[in-house]
This record gives structure tokens, sequence and C-alpha cells, in this order.
């Protein structure tokens, strides 16, 4: 069985798979790749099988640099998830032999393969310490809030007696930037740059949404949409008071309620660990539990996504992180992002 680079040039054949699979999710798409050879540096393989004129399996894979980790191959490097897609088991280990022998000719040894849902039999090992929920939503508002928690029902109706106003889609990007990057720096957490929010609002597939009290800006995110689906990176508040996490539920409700007005069926949660360590407004909105596959070959083990973003030397940086002042979290925050792709 064949697997060929997809270039530029037949990148249709690539997009019509894209376009037509209903296990792929957005940061499958082509586009991507030029963002992330602009803002990362890294080097796109895009690996597929063909049957006749037919794309059948696809693999987005890339050659990433990090100061801590060296060279390393990864599908969908600096997105949650993104791996093979292929409904033949031959077809998926084809794919998987053909990165393993990349690695090889190029002398790199990890592999890292971020796939949602589908995980891909072979000499790999698993980290399944995220998930996410997919909340089947429809324009009968009974029926979602019929879908979430209690604790969230109430929520959301104890928001409902505090005057907000959503501004969606906004095309204030220069605000919502500033917001996160205030939001990010007060939780420890470094922040990407302005440009890459930029890019991705440029892509056409990220929205802004804002939410003001009384005129002040107290909660935003992205809303990202992909077919039917949607999801809400980047949320950010205006502080971590248990009052201000109010304007969140009211934020994804608003924007929940919308959006399935205007055609989209399935509401992701994002990734969460199945420790469940997140903050309250983005855990109880219901759906269907599915699974993040972090598979590897050639990863020492203990090595995981889940063991380098939170293992224990996250308090000390987060505590260190605080201090320092926003305008040198905002120089060094993409420099670290970088750094864990």
């Amino acid at each position: 069985m064949d697997v060929a680079i997809v270039e530029p040039k037949n990148r249709g054949d690539w997009d019509r798979f894209v376009r037509d699979s209903p296990r792929v999710i957005a940061w499958h798409s082509y586009e991507y790749s030029d963002l992330l050879g602009r803002y990362y540096g890294t080097r796109f393989y895009p690996f597929a099988v063909y049957d006749g004129p037919n794309v059948i399996g696809i693999l987005p894979l890339y050659r990433i640099k990090t100061l801590r980790a060296g060279d390393a191959l990864m599908s969908v490097p600096h997105f949650v998830a993104g791996g093979i897609i292929a409904e033949q088991a031959a077809v998926q280990r084809a794919l998987l032999d053909k990165a393993i022998a990349l690695g090889t000719s190029l002398g790199i040894s990890r592999l890292t393969l971020k796939q949602y849902k589908y995980k891909v039999d072979g000499p790999l090992s698993t980290d399944e310490s995220y998930y996410n929920r997919e909340l089947t939503v429809s324009p009968d508002i009974d029926q979602i809030r019929a879908s979430i928690t209690d604790a969230n029902r109430a929520k959301i109706d104890e928001s409902a007696r505090v005057d907000t106003t959503l501004d969606y889609p906004s095309q204030d990007v220069e605000t919502f930037y500033r917001f996160l990057l205030r939001d990010q720096h007060a939780a420890g957490v470094p922040c990407v740059s302005g440009a890459w929010v930029r890019a991705l609002f440029a892509t056409g597939s990220y929205q802004i949404a804002l939410l003001r009290h009384n005129g002040e800006l107290v909660a935003a995110t992205m809303a990202k949409k992909f077919k039917h689906t949607v999801s809400f990176p980047f949320s950010c508040l205006r502080d971590q008071r248990e009052q201000t996490q109010l304007f969140a539920y009211s934020l994804y409700w608003k924007l929940i309620t919308q959006l399935a007005g205007e055609g989209i069926t399935i509401v992701h949660s994002g990734r969460i660990p199945k420790t469940d360590a997140a903050v309250g407004y983005r855990l109880g909105w219901g759906g269907t539990k599915c699974s993040y596959y972090y598979q590897y070959h050639g990863v020492a083990a203990g090595k995981t996504e889940f063991s380098t973003k939170r293992g224990s030397k996250r308090q000390l940086v987060e505590s260190v992180w605080k201090k320092m002042p926003t305008s040198v979290a905002r120089v060094l925050g993409p420099l670290v992002v970088k750094q864990f792709p």
C-alpha cells in the first residue's frame, strides 16, 4: 500500500477528504500547515493513502524542534488533536509505518500522534489522560437545558439575573488579546502571541465573543467552528473570583443557544483532564465523553503530554510567572509556548 506526500498543488485531494470524512476534526485541514510553518517553524509532511483518485486515509505530520526536547515528529503540534484518520486498519498501519520510517531516515526517534476518539494499533504507548464532551444541541432550548447538570442550570439561572451584553461575532481582536493576556498572566500561564491570535481569527474559523457587564468586559472566548461543531478555546475572565466565574456561565449559555439556532449541532467542551482538574465553568455541560489518545513511539516511559504539562514543577512555574510584569510575560510567553507543542 503506497503512502504519498500530498503536495500543495494537490491539496484539493486532501481538502475533499477532510470535507467528506466524519472522523476528521478542524486541525486536519491543510490550511493550518501554513500557520504552523509561519509561526512555529514546522516542516509539514501531509501523508495520504490513495485508492485510485481518492484519498482514503491521512496523517498530517510535522517536524518540530524545541530547545528542551530537540527534534521530533508530531501530528498537528500546538493544537490538541489531529492524528491518523482512516477507516481501514491496514491504511492506518501503512500511515504509521511511513511516519516511523520517516523518523528513521531523518534520524528522529520521537513520534507523537494526537488521536481523538480513534486509537491506532501498533508499537505505540498511549496516554489517555484527557477527554472531550460532545453536547448535541438544537434550537430547542429545553432540550439543551435537560442535557446539562443541575449545577450548571442553577448557574445559568443565577447569571440571568445579572445584566450582561454579548458582542458576537466581534471584530475587536486587540481588545480580546489584551484581555486574554491579562487572564493568563493572573493564572500563571504563558500566553500565545497576539500575532497567533490574529492569524487564527484571519482563518475565518475562529470568531471572538466578548461579554460585558455595566459596560466593562468581564468574560471572553473564541468560538472555533468546524462543519456543524463549535468549541470555545482561549476562554478568559476579568479575574478569578467566584462571582466573576458566573459570567463565564452566562457567556457559554448565550453562545450555545445562539449558535444552536444558527445550525450548530455539536458543542465541544474542549480538552479536560480525566481528573476534572479544570475551572468549574468548563465542566457540567453534558454530552458524550470522548477520549484523546496521545500515542508515542520512541518516547521514554512517563514522558507524556499529561506529565509534561501537569508535572510537579507546574505550581512553582505558575507562582513565578504571576510575579513578573505583564509586559515581560507578553514577550516571554510565546517563546515558552513554542517549547510545548
